[in-house]
């Protein structure tokens, strides 16, 4: 799995693009290094080959460096999910970008609202991302958080954005 490029270039630009077949090695390998303790949820690759086109990566050169999806869940609504950001890269305004191409995307199929389950509430909030209850979304709540390591004591944050 190639990981960020060191600190040491920080003029090095970074872009979002649509996750590609060819990048869902590193994508799995990526988020599988942040489920050990429950940041995200495993992504099996039968998973992530189905919903390779939900995903953006961030790209530093030739590197990716984060992820993130956006899956339809319903008719008008989709779920911002798998979104992190390599640590030797974070605080530079990548997952910011990922979530702004993610926002693109969901205006892009005339999607009204998107949704996130997060420990990172001021970071959505800064996104126009208002907390709401966790209740609202059943097909997630009864799917996804089934497998959590954190399902019995979630401290996950439930929060929605409608899209201009």
């Amino acid at each position: 799995m190639t990981r960020g490029v060191s600190q040491s270039l920080p003029t090095t630009a970074v872009l979002t693009r649509a996750a590609r077949p060819e990048d869902i090695s590193w994508i799995e390998g990526f988020i599988a290094s942040f489920t050990g303790d429950g940041t995200l949820l495993p992504r099996p690759r039968a998973n992530l080959m189905q919903h390779v086109r939900d995903f953006q990566v961030a790209v530093a050169q030739t590197d990716l460096v984060g992820c993130g999806a956006l899956q339809i869940v319903e008719s008008g609504l989709a779920e911002i999910r798998s979104i992190a950001v390599d640590p030797e890269w974070r605080s530079r305004g990548i997952g910011s970008a990922i979530l702004a191409a993610l926002l693109d995307d969901a205006r892009d199929m005339n999607l009204p609202r998107v949704f996130c389950l997060t420990r990172r509430p001021d970071f959505f909030a800064m996104h126009g991302f208002r907390e709401v209850s966790k209740e609202g979304f059943p097909a997630k709540i009864w799917g996804d958080c089934l497998i959590c390591p954190r399902r019995s004591a979630c401290d996950e944050i439930a929060m929605e954005r409608n899209i201009p």
